[in-house]
């Protein structure tokens, strides 16, 4: 949980976030199971639960070549603390990327992930040929295969990501988890979806008291978006609770 003073720190800087964002993406042709960004969002919605599915970290090629036991223990799930603001920019179409996120997800505050043994990505620089750190690692590694303490390794390696001129994501601002995160409806700050469409979600949102925002809105229009929200959340209660009353009378 967050302490009073990294609260006093953090207070008025936009560009930090006390949240943490999961975003989904059309994983069809990477999973014979998979589905749309809309769907996806719904199964999370549904199970309550966002899976670590498999590893996504420095030693990718040679952790696919360790055992499916082995492999269980570096699946992560992955998030973003980026500003709710600047969402955006990570739904936007991106050069050389290959994954694409949309507007669809779910927040949490990130005292909530970090409860859960969330950590931030860990980025080994290698710019220039500035190799001392990521040899370190790499001999680390090699130790540890060898000696067969995996035990050692899940605790760090799922949370390293490499850092060289040819890759570099550290602008996607990572969290991760090594363990697919479980969670209440009442432990979400808010979901994402577009902003025009998807209004038979949004109507189910608004039933259940979940907020919904939409990338690249700015902290004022998330602002005046959710009192919204919440007016005719509360209108839509307390007319429910008004024909209940009439119908036991």
């Amino acid at each position: 949980m967050a302490t009073n003073s990294s609260k006093a720190a953090t207070q008025h800087r936009t560009d930090y976030s006390r949240c943490i964002v999961h975003l989904t993406r059309d994983d069809r042709k990477s999973f014979t199971n998979g589905a749309s960004a809309r769907d996806n969002l719904l199964q999370i919605l549904k199970n309550k639960s966002i899976w670590a599915i498999k590893p996504h970290c420095i030693y990718n090629e040679k952790i696919s070549k360790f055992t499916e036991h082995q492999q269980a223990g570096y699946r992560v799930a992955c998030f973003t603390e980026v500003p709710l603001s600047q969402l955006h920019l990570l739904v936007q179409e991106i050069a050389g990327r290959k994954i694409k996120l949309e507007p669809y997800g779910v927040v949490f505050t990130k005292d909530f992930i970090a409860s859960k043994g969330g950590q931030p990505a860990i980025y080994i620089n290698s710019y220039d040929g500035n190799v001392r750190v990521r040899e370190a690692v790499d001999h680390l590694f090699s130790v540890a295969t060898d000696s067969d303490e995996h035990k050692i390794l899940r605790r760090i390696v799922p949370f390293m990501n490499a850092m060289h001129e040819q890759y570099d994501f550290t602008w996607e601002r990572e969290w991760r988890t090594t363990k697919s995160l479980d969670f209440k409806l009442g432990d979400l700050v808010c979901i994402i979806l577009p902003e025009k469409g998807e209004d038979d979600i949004k109507k189910k949102a608004l039933q259940a008291g979940i907020a919904v925002i939409s990338p690249g809105w700015t902290y004022e229009q998330i602002i005046t978006e959710l009192a919204d929200q919440q007016r005719k959340t509360k209108n839509t209660f307390g007319s429910a609770k008004s024909a209940n009353n009439k119908v036991e009378k």
